[in-house]
């Protein structure tokens, strides 16, 4: 039984978007093991970290913090 964890930040997905994830997620998984039954039995967890509930290099990074360092690879 395939589970696949995700995390994000809180609040920076919807329902559709999420909806979405868990869609392509799943098909990504039935198609790695190449038999369609996996797909009743694929499990998708979204999980949705708070801000500050995120750590790198032994401190705490804020989404803020990762989104302008998002800004600055693109």
């Amino acid at each position: 039984m395939p589970l696949v964890q995700i995390f994000v930040p809180a609040g920076s997905l919807s329902a559709d978007m999420k909806n979405d994830m868990i869609q392509k997620v799943t098909d990504a998984v039935v198609e790695a093991e190449g038999k369609p039954v996996v797909r009743r039995y694929t499990w998708v967890h979204i999980n949705e970290v708070p801000d500050g509930g995120w750590g790198m290099s032994g401190k705490v990074v804020t989404i803020d913090a990762m989104k302008k360092s998002l800004e600055k690879t693109e």
